[in-house]
């Protein structure tokens, strides 16, 4: 029993299908590795749970966000209307953001050895939930957060934040 020439194009076929798939899988998944890794950038949190239409920007370029992507120093997170998402640090700091929301990473710096880092973030309007994680636990100091019209030292572990729109 041989292979027909007929069922030789038939395999060829199916086989040039299968290579364009991965083809494709490929360049999406190193568009979003391109994305993601940030000039070298460590990652600084996860994205653990998320509703409705979030999105981050990074470098002036917009996308959608999903759960499990990563977040990056320099990173905004904007939340539509009815949307909310939270996301966990490396250092295990929570954040949640509730609806219409603009938040910004400016700086996430941890050590994971010596429990050593610093944190600053943004909220530039909406609501947020913060529980401190290991740097807030050893070095509170280290944390700041600022608003559009204060900028706060946290020495708490949990509070909630509501900055008003413009």
């Amino acid at each position: 029993m041989g292979i027909t020439s007929s069922g030789r194009r038939e395999v060829r076929r199916r086989g040039k299908g299968m290579l364009l798939g991965l083809g494709w899988s490929a360049l999406m998944m190193a568009s979003a590795a391109a994305w993601a890794q940030q000039d070298g950038a460590t990652q600084a949190a996860i994205v653990k749970v998320m509703r409705g239409e979030v999105q981050a920007q990074r470098e002036g370029k917009t996308r959608p966000l999903a759960v499990g992507e990563r977040l990056y120093e320099g990173d905004r997170v904007l939340t539509a209307a009815a949307s909310s998402v939270g996301f966990t640090l490396r250092d295990d700091t929570l954040i949640s953001l509730g609806p219409n929301s603009q938040f910004l990473l400016e700086q996430f710096v941890f050590n994971e050895k010596t429990d050593e880092g610093n944190i600053a973030v943004r909220m530039v309007k909406g609501t947020l939930r913060y529980v401190s994680g290991l740097i807030g636990k050893h070095a509170p100091e280290r944390q700041q957060f600022s608003t559009p019209t204060a900028t706060i030292g946290i020495r708490g572990t949990d509070f909630i934040v509501e900055v008003a729109g413009e």
